[in-house]
């Protein structure tokens, strides 16, 4: 499936290039080569994202030390529950893109193919967890204080299709717009993984304690064979990654061009690439 969807891509980028092209392909200034590196993160929209993550870990968090005490000591529930989460998203990406020019080498718009590899890592490097409960037989309170840590890793090779506008493409200094979109590749995105891990002490009515721990890791594959077993729906093959721009073209000769942008990426990034012009 994803075989033929980078397949449809190119396709779609020669019949592009076929249909745009009102001279020759190779007449001069039409094609580009660009080799770029980027920074890539959530940590932007930081707060905004622990807030949503927050609510999302404190069921879940919650439920597996609620699951791994009552096994021990079934008398004992909830009351309350704190907690406080640091999050982290950082990543990185590099790239190679083809880009042509319709209008030559003063063409203002182009249209580009991209292969690009990213990896996004968004973690949890620690979560601070105070369970209250009360122990429904004595009716006495007991406590439970943990500490967790999680992270999800993707590293997708995708397949990307742009177009870009240049503001100013006969001076030497231009602002442009690119807008694109492109899919990774089915490996690549079911090699993506999360694991977690925790530990924690349980202060009894006795004051006496008692140590709890847990981890687990999975890949996305591993995950759907187990929803396909339950008989659960898996609705995504590959990661589909947005693009939107804004960036400064720098002609540092007549063929050789920088490149420096940010803008959305399934995240934000930011990015800088040396473009040879032919």
């Amino acid at each position: 499936m994803l075989k033929s969807a980078a397949k449809s891509l190119v396709i779609l980028f020669l019949f592009i290039l076929v249909g745009l092209g009102s001279g020759p392909l190779l007449a001069d200034g039409h094609l580009e080569f660009n080799l770029h590196y980027s920074y890539w993160t959530l940590n932007v929209v930081r707060p905004l994202v622990e807030n949503m993550v927050s609510d999302i870990l404190e069921d879940d968090l919650k439920d597996r030390f609620l699951q791994q005490i009552q096994a021990d000591y079934p008398t004992l529930v909830e009351t309350g529950y704190q907690q406080q989460v640091k999050f982290d998203a950082p990543g990185h990406n590099f790239g190679f893109e083809l880009r042509y020019y319709p209008g030559g080498r003063g063409g203002a718009f182009s249209i580009g193919l991209a292969v690009e590899q990213t990896t996004m890592k968004i973690s949890f490097p620690q979560v601070a967890a105070s369970l209250d409960l009360t122990d429904l037989n004595l009716n006495q309170s007991a406590h439970f204080t943990g500490q967790a840590s999680g992270e999800f890793l993707a590293k997708p090779l995708s397949f990307h299709l742009s177009m870009r506008w240049e503001f100013l493409p006969s001076k030497v200094i231009s602002p442009y717009l690119t807008v694109g979109a492109g899919i990774s590749t089915s490996r690549s995105f079911f090699n993506s993984s999360y694991r977690y891990e925790y530990s924690g002490t349980l202060v009894l009515p006795d004051n006496s304690t008692e140590q709890y721990s847990d981890s687990d890791s999975k890949t996305l594959r591993q995950i759907k064979d187990e929803r396909l077993a339950e008989g659960k729906d898996f609705p995504l093959n590959f990661m589909p990654i947005l693009q939107f721009n804004l960036g400064l073209r720098v002609r540092l000769s007549r063929t050789l061009n920088l490149v420096l942008d940010g803008g959305l990426f399934n995240g934000f990034l930011v990015r800088g690439g040396l473009s040879l012009r032919v």
